[in-house]
């Protein structure tokens, strides 16, 4: 279960956090609010093809970082899941602060956030 979500220079939004509980989220806002960029940070999250060009206007780099909860071995686990995307180059994932791959991501992910 994702159980918050940050975002930095991503559009639209310079800087925003999402606390979410159990159940059902639902997001609302005016037009030009920002709510396809959390779905678009969301995406990221889960392993989406990164563009340069959501990066905000003026930022050298766009970050978005999620933490969500697992069934683990001692029962839940806490990962922290994180992609930066620069205005100019390639974009970088991590897990609990260390590289990792899109597909790392997408993997972590699969059956967590839907």
């Amino acid at each position: 279960m994702l159980v918050e979500l940050h975002i930095e220079n991503l559009g639209v939004i310079e800087r925003a956090t999402l606390r979410l509980g159990a159940g059902m989220t639902a997001l609302t806002g005016e037009t030009g609010a920002g709510k396809t960029m959390l779905v678009e940070a969301i995406e990221l999250l889960v392993g989406g093809r990164a563009d340069a060009a959501i990066v905000r206007s003026g930022a050298s780099e766009a970050r978005v970082d999620g933490r969500i909860v697992v069934a683990g071995e001692h029962g839940r686990d806490e990962i922290v899941l994180s992609r930066v995307i620069p205005a100019d180059g390639r974009s970088r994932a991590y897990v609990n602060g260390r590289p990792a791959t899109v597909a790392t991501l997408a993997e972590l992910t699969t059956g967590v956030i839907d």
